[in-house]
């Protein structure tokens, strides 16, 4: 049956989302005992606040030996695992577009590099004439390469940062809140995925380097002098 009985609203909280807001309200303990014809030493379930939200499983496993049989846990990981399970989907699929990117990029650089090599056959044939030696020729690419990844990836990262800081600053991205249980998009920069993403980028654009800085250091000076 159905119990009905008459509250006086004292305030109005809003906790982001909007399950508890939309359902949820707070009343003291006696009370909500008496409106659900409960002892006053009973209660429908308790609820445990840790300060690792990540062990939550190990805590509720000891809880249910503490109590025994006959009760039942449930963390806030398995009340949320349809989302956690979209949520890791769609970061496998943001790595493998940024992974996409990346390579875009490097196939930039080698190209770039590429070019740039036949533009200065006469160049590095006259350094290497002057006593250039293959390592040097080889390095002065491979630098020019991870100097133009490396800028590259710091004006990323400045970029990703304001756009996390604006975007869950001002709520720019609106969700309906019935349906996905938040108002709006949250965004939180993880520094480890940050220095990442980072360091892939910056080793990618080396290796992107390799096969350019070769091809310089195998020429021949003396071909590529000789009709100048």
């Amino acid at each position: 049956m159905h119990r009905i009985r008459n509250f006086h609203v004292l305030a109005i909280f809003e906790s982001g989302l909007w399950e508890y807001d939309a359902n949820w309200a707070l009343v003291p303990l006696r009370t909500g005992q008496d409106f659900l014809s409960l002892k006053p030493n009973e209660v429908s379930f308790l609820e445990f606040r840790i300060s690792d939200i990540y062990r939550a499983p190990e805590v509720a496993a000891k809880i249910r030996e503490s109590v025994g049989p006959g009760f039942a846990t449930s963390t806030w990981i398995d009340l949320n695992q349809p989302l956690f399970s979209a949520l890791n989907l769609e970061k496998l699929a943001m790595f493998v577009a940024i992974g996409l990117i990346i390579l875009v990029a490097s196939l930039n650089i080698v190209t770039t590099l590429t070019l740039m090599v036949m533009e200065k056959n006469r160049d590095i044939a006259i350094m290497m004439a002057m006593g250039a030696t293959t390592p040097v020729i080889t390095r002065i690419f491979v630098l020019q390469g991870l100097i133009i990844g490396i800028v590259g990836t710091f004006l990323g990262d400045i970029l990703g940062v304001a756009a996390v800081w604006y975007l869950d600053t001002y709520k720019v991205i609106e969700l309906e809140a019935e349906v996905y249980s938040i108002p709006y998009v949250p965004f939180h920069l993880s520094m480890n995925d940050l220095i990442g993403v980072s360091v892939v980028a910056i080793l990618i654009s080396f290796l992107a380097t390799l096969y350019p800085a070769v091809a310089a250091a195998r020429l021949d000076p003396v071909e590529a002098i000789r009709y100048e």
